[in-house]
C-alpha cells in the first residue's frame, strides 16, 4: 500500500466535501425543473437518498466495493468499514460515499412527479447497497492497496472517474424505473405538452453547483494532490463549457429558439462526458468529448420524446448517453499510448465496450427486474388523483403558499366557479400573485352580472310586453302547453279566452298611439283583475289582442260555466266608463272561448278561441262566442 501525505489527505476530503456539494446542485436542478406541486417531494428525495446511500454503504457497500475480491466479482468482506478503519480508509470511504451518493441521487430527477417516494426509497437501497458497490469493485477493485482486483479493472478498462461507474450506473436505474412508470399524465398523447419547470433561475444555479463540485469529483479522483490535477480540473471546465456552448447552438437551430433546459443539460452532459478520460486527453480533446456530449444530449432527449419515455430533468440523455461516449472517448480521443504498454487503440476500445456493456446490463437488468416484480404487487407510482394534486401534498402532506394559490385556482378552474376570492397568507411570496388574481377575479365578477342583468333584460324583452307587463305571446304558448299536459295528467278541462278590442284601430288613428298605449294598460289592468291567480294565465299576443288561459277547472260542465262566467264579468269590467287624456271612454270588446282537455293540441286550442272571437266580431261585437264541436256552438250565447 502506497504512502500518502497530509496535503493528498486534505486533497482527498476537500475534494470529497465538494462532490457532496453536488447534491445541493441536484436538488436546485431537480426542483426547478419540474412543477411547484412536485419540488418539495425532489428535494427531499435528494435529502434522504444521501442518507440511505451513507448508512448502507458504510454498512455493507463500501465492503462489496474494496472488500478482498472474490473472482473479481465483488469483495468478500461486506463489513470491512465497520472494523476499525485506518485513516487512508475512512478518506477514501468518504470520498466514495460522495460518489455512491451522486450515483443514487441521478434516479430522483428522471421519476420526478410520478413515483411514490416509499418506491425511490428501494430504488435507493438497491443502488447504494448493491448495484453501485458491484459495478464499482469490478472497474476500481483493489483501490485500497493500489491494485486491480475486479475483473474489468484488470482487463484494464478505464473509467478514471466514474462516466459509467457512477453516472451511466445512475442512468441505467432511471431508464428501468421510466420504462415502468410510464410518462407523467398529460406529457404525451393527443393533447400532449411539454411541461416546463416553475423555477429555472434555481435551476440553473443547481448546474453551477455541480459545476464546481465536478472539479473534486474529477480531480480527487487522482487520490492525491499530483501534477495531474491543475490538467484535470482544465480539461473538466473546458468539457462542461463546450457542451453548453454546442447544446445552445444545436437546440436554437432545431428548435428555433435557445432552449434553457437543453443547454443546461448540455452542460452536465460535457462533464459527464469527460470524468472517464479527464486524465487522458489533451485541451483540445477535451472540448471535442464536451462538445459530442452536447450533442448526444440534445439528440437523446428528442429520441425519447419520440419514444414517449417522459424523463423530467433528461437523467438519461445526461448521465447514461453522454457517460457511455465518454467512456469510449478513452480509447477515441487519448493520445496513442495512454492505455499501457502494447496496447492498441482499437483493443482498449473493445474493453471500453465490453465494460459498457457489462455494467448496462447488470445495472439495468437487476434493477428493472426488481422493480418490474415489485411493481406487480405494490405499484411504484402514485394514483392520477395524487399525481394532479402534486406530491408535496400527496406524499409529504407539505405545501407552501405559492402551492396553496395554485391549488385554489386549479380547483376554480376545474369547477369553473370564480365567486370567491382566493385566500393567500400576507407577507408570503404569493401575496402580490394573489392581490392581482383576486382583482381580475372581482372585474370578471363585474363583467359577469353585467353579462347576468344584459341577459335576463334579454328574456323579459323576450317574454314580456314592455307597454302592459304582460307575458307575451312565446310566453303564453308555452303555458298553454303546460295546460295540456297537466290537463293530460290529471284528467281534467280547461279553458283559453281570446280577447280582441274592438275597433282600436281607428280609436288609435284618431286620438294617436299614445292614447291607445293608455287604453290597452287600462284594459290589462281590468283583465289582470278578474283572472284567478291560482288557474289563469293572462298574456298579450299582439296589438290589441289577448288571451286568459284557464287551467285545472274540473269537468268540461265546469270548464264552460266558468268561462262563460269570467267572460261576461270581463265585458262589463271593459265597458265601465274611464278618463284617458280628459276623454270620457269605455272599453269594448269580443271574446272567443275554446274549452279543451288532455286530448288536444296546444296550437289547435289558441285558433279555436280566435276563431270563436272572430264569430263574435261578426255577430256585432261587444259579445262573446263559443267553440265547440257543432255548428250550433257558434251562435251567440243565451
Amino acid at each position: 500500500m502506497s504512502i500518502h501525505s497530509p496535503v493528498d489527505y486534505l486533497w482527498v476530503l476537500a475534494s470529497a466535501v465538494l462532490v457532496v456539494l453536488m447534491q445541493a446542485g441536484f436538488t436546485c436542478v431537480e426542483s426547478g425543473l419540474v412543477r411547484a406541486k412536485n419540488s418539495i417531494n425532489v428535494a427531499f428525495k435528494n435529502l434522504i437518498d444521501f442518507c440511505i446511500a451513507s448508512v448502507l454503504f458504510g454498512l455493507l457497500g463500501f465492503g462489496l466495493m474494496f472488500g478482498t475480491s472474490w473472482h473479481g466479482l465483488v469483495g468478500e468482506v461486506p463489513d470491512i468499514f465497520m472494523k476499525t478503519p485506518d485513516a487512508w480508509m475512512a478518506t477514501l470511504f468518504f470520498f466514495q460515499l460522495a460518489f455512491c451518493g451522486t450515483a443514487t441521487t441521478i434516479v430522483s430527477g428522471a421519476v420526478a412527479e410520478r413515483m411514490r417516494f416509499s418506491a425511490y426509497c428501494l430504488s435507493a437501497v438497491l443502488v447504494s447497497l448493491l448495484i453501485y458497490p458491484i459495478a464499482g469493485h469490478w472497474a476500481w477493485g483493489g483501490l485500497l492497496e493500489g491494485l486491480h482486483t475486479g475483473w474489468l479493472g484488470r482487463l484494464g478498462f478505464i473509467d478514471f472517474a466514474g462516466s459509467t461507474v457512477v453516472h451511466s450506473v445512475g442512468g441505467w436505474v432511471s431508464l428501468a424505473c421510466l420504462l415502468i412508470l410510464g410518462p407523467r399524465l398529460g406529457r404525451f398523447g393527443p393533447n400532449g405538452r411539454p411541461i416546463e419547470g416553475y423555477n429555472l433561475p434555481v435551476a440553473t444555479l443547481g448546474v453551477f453547483l455541480l459545476w464546481v463540485g465536478w472539479f473534486g469529483f474529477n480531480g480527487g479522483s487522482t487520490l492525491a494532490l499530483d501534477g495531474r490535477v491543475p490538467g484535470i480540473i482544465a480539461n473538466t471546465a473546458l468539457a462542461g463549457a463546450a457542451g453548453g456552448a454546442v447544446a445552445m447552438v444545436l437546440t436554437w437551430k432545431l428548435l428555433g429558439v435557445p432552449a434553457v433546459d437543453r443547454i443546461m443539460n448540455g452542460v452536465l452532459a460535457g462533464l459527464v462526458g469527460i470524468t472517464a478520460n479527464c486524465h487522458l486527453v489533451t485541451p483540445v480533446a477535451a472540448l471535442f468529448v464536451g462538445a459530442v456530449s452536447g450533442v448526444i444530449c440534445v439528440l437523446g432527449t428528442l429520441l425519447l420524446e419520440r419514444l414517449e419515455i417522459d424523463d423530467a430533468v433528461g437523467a438519461v440523455p445526461v448521465h447514461l448517453f453522454a457517460g457511455i461516449w465518454g467512456t469510449l472517448a478513452v480509447a477515441l480521443c487519448a493520445p496513442d499510448g495512454s492505455w499501457g504498454e502494447g496496447v492498441t487503440r482499437w483493443q482498449q476500445l473493445q474493453i471500453q465496450v465490453l465494460g459498457v456493456v457489462s455494467v448496462g446490463a447488470f445495472a439495468f437488468g437487476l434493477s428493472y427486474a426488481v422493480l418490474r416484480l415489485v411493481n406487480l404487487w405494490w405499484p411504484l407510482r402514485v394514483s392520477e388523483d395524487d399525481e394532479r394534486i402534486g406530491l408535496n401534498i400527496a406524499e409529504h402532506g407539505a405545501s407552501s403558499a405559492v402551492l396553496d394559490l395554485i391549488v385554489q385556482m386549479d380547483r376554480q378552474a376545474r369547477k369553473g366557479d370564480f365567486s370567491t376570492r382566493v385566500e393567500v397568507e400576507p407577507e408570503t411570496e404569493a401575496a402580490r400573485i394573489a392581490v392581482f388574481y383576486n382583482a381580475v377575479l372581482d372585474q370578471f365578477s363585474v363583467e359577469t352580472n353585467r353579462r347576468q342583468m344584459a341577459m335576463r333584460k334579454l328574456a323579459q324583452l323576450a317574454n314580456y310586453d314592455t307597454l302592459t307587463g304582460l307575458g307575451t305571446r312565446r310566453l303564453f304558448q308555452e303555458a298553454v302547453q303546460r295546460a295540456v299536459r297537466s290537463a293530460q295528467a290529471g284528467a281534467h278541462s280547461g279553458a283559453l279566452l281570446y280577447v280582441d278590442l274592438d275597433d282600436f284601430k281607428l280609436i288609435n288613428d284618431r286620438y294617436g298611439h299614445a292614447f291607445g298605449d293608455e287604453l290597452l294598460r287600462h284594459a290589462a289592468r281590468r283583465m289582470a283583475a278578474l283572472v284567478p291567480v291560482e288557474t289563469g294565465v293572462l298574456g298579450r299576443l299582439g296589438g290589441d289582442e289577448f288571451a286568459i288561459l284557464l287551467d285545472r277547472l274540473g269537468e268540461p260542465s265546469q270548464a264552460q260555466a266558468f268561462a262563460q262566467d269570467l267572460a261576461d264579468r270581463l265585458l262589463a269590467a271593459l265597458s265601465e266608463p274611464l278618463q284617458i287624456q280628459g276623454h270620457a271612454f269605455r272599453i269594448h270588446a269580443s271574446v272567443g272561448i275554446a274549452l279543451f282537455d288532455g286530448g288536444d293540441d296546444a296550437a289547435a286550442i289558441v285558433r279555436r278561441a280566435d276563431e270563436a272571437m272572430y264569430t263574435a266580431k261578426l255577430a256585432g261585437k261587444g259579445g262573446w262566442r263559443r267553440h265547440g264541436p257543432e255548428a250550433e256552438d257558434f251562435a251567440p250565447a243565451l
